[in-house]
């Protein structure tokens, strides 16, 4: 069938008070149905609440899975999941391999002319809700809101491409801001144009404010990442749970140190693996250093030969949980330069299964950590501060047990997805509700 490339559309649905019909666009996030039992995440827990209290929902996704960097289908497909819930994923046929690199941006921009010609095809929807970035399809679904007078409300993840920014040194940083100023401008053009602002965090919304020139509103707000409660039982068996171990070369009397992450990304690696070196040389062969995460085909280095670190590869939510579970400390090593919002997913993974940390993280963790005392904070790049924490937290069991339930404190107060998203959803009735238009901020 040819699609037309136009927002002219199917006619408006009629809303009523109990039940509103909800797009919800999200092109990065896990599947949990599809994507090797991955844990769900922010938007499909968002959904789920949202399909649980009547309303009725589209989900915008993409074709290729961002994690694993591979397509779930060839093709657009559609897929409905009852009566109140609708897949739409949209076919960006160019892959890619790293999240900044010509091929993601080829990718946004077929995404982007995907939604174009699909949202002609479905009825005008009561209220958009489109996370940041990617920015070509948070400004297409802008158009189209104000094309078609629906309130738009902009879900800020990251502080795109100003996080990118934060990584690079002078004078590669102003090159880039020069190379990346389409996004730059469509990041104001979005923030701007939504009728609401919410993001998942407070610095990440004083960000999108600032970016969008404005004051803070009444229905700007915080809705930060939140976690689903782990199962009470995760082996079924006593020796199930010595196997486990011995899949990773984990002995029932390890010391396990964990660090959530990749080879690449934002995570300290060089310490991390500098880490586990000082710990081998002074003879600690119980302490095993893991990392859960992709293991790169290369640029291992000395890493590869440390027989005392282990990196998991991609892990399914169970599996990721069991190593918590046996894990005695959560390491989050992250390099100087990383700014912006800092209660990430994986924090969220230590904090649900309880486990005390050691991180470089300031901000609103670190003011988190202070208040919950769950944790140590070292200086990113102090490996003297960070083996002096290391070294405190294994000397004391008592001290680990405190901060442990400091952990699932904070997480059960804060962090859990019944209460965060439970909020959102309602905030989202109330919001179309009220009938805030989509040129004034409220």
């Amino acid at each position: 069938m040819k699609m037309k490339k136009s927002w002219t559309g199917a006619s408006p649905t009629t809303m009523t008070a109990s039940c509103v019909n909800v797009w919800i666009i999200q092109m990065g996030e896990p599947i949990s149905f599809l994507d090797g039992d991955s844990r769900p995440f922010r938007t499909e827990m968002l959904v789920n609440r949202l399909v649980e209290r009547g309303h009725s929902v589209l989900h915008w996704t993409s074709t290729f899975d961002r994690v694993r960097k591979r397509f779930r289908f060839r093709g657009a497909r559609e897929m409905a999941l009852g009566s109140r819930l609708r897949y739409r994923f949209l076919n960006g046929p160019t892959p890619y391999g790293r999240n900044v690199s010509l091929g993601h941006s080829q990718h946004d921009r077929e995404l982007a002319e995907a939604f174009v010609n699909s949202a002609g095809e479905e009825p005008r929807p009561d209220l958009i809700v489109c996370s940041i970035p990617p920015l070509r399809l948070a400004r297409r679904a802008s158009e189209y809101a104000h094309g078609h007078s629906v309130p738009l409300i902009v879900d800020v993840r990251e502080r795109w491409p100003d996080s990118f920014f934060d990584s690079l040194h002078f004078p590669i940083r102003n090159l880039f801001r020069f190379i990346f100023r389409s996004d730059r401008r469509r990041t104001k053009q979005v923030l701007h144009s939504a009728s609401a602002v919410v993001a998942i965090s407070d610095s990440c919304l004083r960000w999108a404010l600032q970016k969008a020139d404005r004051q803070r509103g009444a229905w700007d707000r915080v809705f930060p990442l939140a976690y689903e409660e782990p199962p009470k039982i995760l082996f079924s068996e006593d020796g199930q749970r010595v196997a486990y171990g011995r899949r990773f070369s984990i002995g029932a009397d390890d010391t396990v140190l964990t660090c959530l992450g990749r080879v690449g990304s934002s995570v300290d690696f060089d310490a991390f693996t500098a880490l586990a070196e000082r710990m081998a040389d002074v003879g600690r062969s119980d302490i095993k250093f893991v990392l859960a995460g992709e293991k790169p085909s290369k640029g291992l280095g000395r890493a590869a030969k440390l027989p005392n670190l282990i990196i998991t590869g991609w892990l399914d939510r169970i599996d990721l949980q069991r190593l918590l579970s046996m894990t005695t400390v959560g390491l989050l090593p992250y390099a100087n330069d990383v700014q912006g919002p800092t209660i990430r997913n994986k924090v969220m993974d230590f904090l649900a299964m309880g486990v005390p940390v050691i991180s470089s993280l300031g901000g609103e963790f670190g003011r988190l950590m202070d208040r919950y005392g769950f944790g140590l904070q070292f200086r990113a790049g102090d490996m003297d501060q960070l083996v002096e924490c290391v070294e405190r937290l294994l000397r004391s069991k008592a001290l680990r047990e405190k901060m442990a339930l400091g952990a699932a404190n904070a997480f059960r107060e804060h962090f859990t997805a019944n209460r965060v998203y439970g909020e959102f959803a309602e905030y989202l009735e109330k919001f179309a509700e009220n009938g805030i238009g989509v040129d004034g901020f409220c």
